[in-house]
């Protein structure tokens, strides 16, 4: 370990915990500390850390543990008996999505390329955000909660079907043995859960070894985490869609209570910097020289999805009271978006102008929902349990 390293974690848990302290004297969750911590340590300021792709590597990582977390939280048969709203609500927010960007183009000027990027990168919402939200007030359960889930989960499943179409528009060609493997690692994936769950084949081994022991508790939770994850991403298909199919697998066992006690610090490790090298990429002075262009354009996707999404949700059922507040939870751009965005970057679909607006509209979303959230909570939806940070 190099003293630059060592003095690089210093300085960012000394950051992290005054930044997490004003903000909690404002009720902000962690998250938007971790972005903050971010910006303040990349090159352009405290240059602490620049070299990102590092941190981007261990905030990918971090993804990967939180999609296990939330799976793992999912009640599947609750799930899967309302299957069909979600599937609905995640049709109709993209084509609500795609119409509000084809608006815009008409001001803008877009091309059609650009036109489906922008409606598949403002279509997704952060699973990370949302599900904290959910499960900080105990609504992961209920109707509006699993509504809720069955939608981010449909959207990180449509992540794969997205990239695709990048590809496509980009000119660039797939090889047919990627699609063909892709293809087989979605079959596959849906039989091994279908015989999982209707077979019950599935049964954690050796129980009251790894109950007793912590040690084996973490390496065993990390099999299946990153095990999945190597699975899906072999067949080309998302790391984080592998680590949430085992976290849904290994969250039916009920005596897999363990989990949580053994893998939450790293978690919390791992997503904190997620969220950092987010703020790591954040160019300062193309954000000071373009700040209200960056501002208008958050303000108004935050407001555009809350009123899609609220929509989206009344369509299906739910009455205002419950859309209002799904719509604010669902408003901010999420973490998928940024792998659109890179990928569409690395193919020559936007240049380095758009990339870095569209970087810094997806990291504020993510900022200003939480004060948005807040507002719906406090005057419009008053959940029965206060808002805690985690």
């Amino acid at each position: 370990m190099t003293p630059q390293l060592i003095t690089g974690l210093a300085v960012m848990s000394l950051v992290i915990l005054l930044i997490v302290y004003i903000l909690r004297k404002f009720r902000q969750p962690y998250f938007v500390a971790y972005i903050i911590a971010g910006i303040l340590l990349g090159p352009q300021m405290l240059n602490i850390f620049n070299h990102t792709e590092t941190i981007t590597g261990l905030g990918e990582l971090g993804v990967v543990l939180l999609m296990f977390f939330i799976g793992a939280e999912i009640n599947l048969p609750n799930l899967t008996k309302n299957f069909v709203k979600p599937l609905a609500v995640a049709f109709i927010q993209l084509c609500f999505s795609f119409a509000f960007i084809s608006m815009l183009s008409l001001y803008f000027n877009w091309d059609v390329k650009l036109i489906i990027l922008l409606s598949f990168i403002i279509s997704l919402s952060s699973s990370a955000i949302v599900f904290q939200y959910l499960t900080n007030n105990g609504e992961m359960h209920t109707s509006l909660g699993l509504l809720t889930c069955g939608f981010l989960l449909l959207q990180d499943l449509l992540v794969v079907p997205m990239m695709l179409v990048i590809n496509f528009i980009s000119g660039e060609e797939l090889p047919t043995d990627h699609i063909v493997k892709a293809s087989l690692g979605t079959v596959l994936s849906v039989v091994f859960l279908w015989a999982a769950f209707s077979k019950k084949m599935f049964r954690t081994p050796f129980k009251k070894d790894i109950i007793a022991d912590h040690d084996l508790q973490v390496f065993v939770g990390f099999l299946f985490c990153f095990g999945f994850a190597w699975f899906t991403w072999f067949f080309g298909l998302s790391p984080a869609l592998g680590a949430f199919m085992a976290g849904i697998l290994i969250g039916q066992d009920k005596s897999t209570h363990w989990l949580d006690n053994a893998l939450i610090p790293f978690r919390v490790f791992f997503m904190a910097f997620f969220f950092i090298s987010i703020g790591l990429q954040i160019n300062i002075n193309f954000f000071k020289d373009n700040l209200w262009v960056i501002i208008a354009l958050t303000l108004s996707i935050l407001i555009i999805n809350s009123l899609i999404n609220t929509l989206v949700f009344k369509i299906t059922g739910q009455n205002w009271r419950d859309s209002l507040y799904a719509g604010a939870l669902l408003s901010q751009i999420g973490e998928f978006s940024f792998v659109l965005m890179t990928l569409a970057t690395s193919l020559g679909l936007v240049n380095d102008t758009i990339h870095q607006i569209i970087l810094a509209v997806i990291a504020l979303t993510m900022v200003f929902s939480a004060v948005w959230i807040k507002v719906i909570q406090r005057f419009i939806y008053k959940p029965g349990i206060t808002l805690t940070n985690q």
